[in-house]
């Protein structure tokens, strides 16, 4: 089972820059599609997004995201610091996270950072030729993220949305999936639109192999419904 919550770190306060609401009771409603090319379909799904807890603290704001798989997320809002922290998860998903739980998502709350890097872990590739099907890889790396684009207009099917920030992020790793061969490449890409009083409105991420085995995978997530 695959955990969606980590492309979700979505969470501010009411002004034309607030790219991470925290306020309680917000609601995202997003259609997640997940491609693989070895087999040349497409899966579904939906995700919601819901806003259960938020507290104010002397050096920033604390707050809990819940999704509909389960999950349950926790973030720190440092505004001392201008960083947005993942601070605890539970996950339901048995395979968890490889990554650290405690990391810094975006390293400046109003994106005055132009590039950045971060620790993640693969999430969507799988193997499908036995003895590997549905062996999902172990792997930490790093992705470097750039900021690509500023007063971005994206339009979803939740809505028409301007002045957001356009990012793309780009990683290399690499795993053992048969002790009797190598090691086995892959490259990440990740793209993302981040827009005031919202957060993410589209997420894109590439895993990429040139193992048979394997393949390449892609996941798109868009925004199709935001209530306040």
């Amino acid at each position: 089972m695959i955990s969606f919550s980590f492309i979700l770190t979505l969470v501010g306060c009411k002004n034309e820059k607030n790219f991470f609401p925290h306020q309680q009771g917000i609601i995202w409603n997003y259609e997640i599609k997940i491609n693989s090319d070895y087999t040349g379909s497409t899966d579904v799904k939906r995700l919601t997004v819901t806003n259960i807890a938020s507290n104010i603290m002397g050096k920033g704001i604390i707050f809990s995201k819940i999704y509909s798989n389960g999950d349950m997320l926790s973030f720190f809002k440092d505004k001392f610091e201008d960083s947005l922290i993942r601070t605890a998860a539970k996950i339901v998903s048995k395979t968890g996270y490889d990554e650290p739980v405690e990391k810094i998502i975006y390293p400046s709350l109003d994106f005055k950072i132009d590039n950045w890097e971060t620790k993640s872990q693969l999430y969507i590739t799988k193997g499908f030729q036995p003895p590997l099907r549905d062996f999902i890889p172990s792997a930490i790396f790093k992705v470097f993220y750039s900021i690509k684009k500023r007063n971005v207009s994206i339009n979803v099917k939740a809505g028409n949305f301007k002045n957001c920030i356009y990012i793309e992020g780009k990683g290399k790793s690499e795993f053992i999936a048969d002790t009797r061969s190598g090691p086995i490449g892959v490259d990440i890409f990740i793209k993302e639109w981040i827009c005031p009083g919202v957060g993410i409105v589209k997420q894109q991420r590439k895993e990429q192999t040139k193992a048979s085995a394997f393949g390449n995978m892609s996941l798109e997530k868009v925004l199709i419904n935001f209530k306040e």
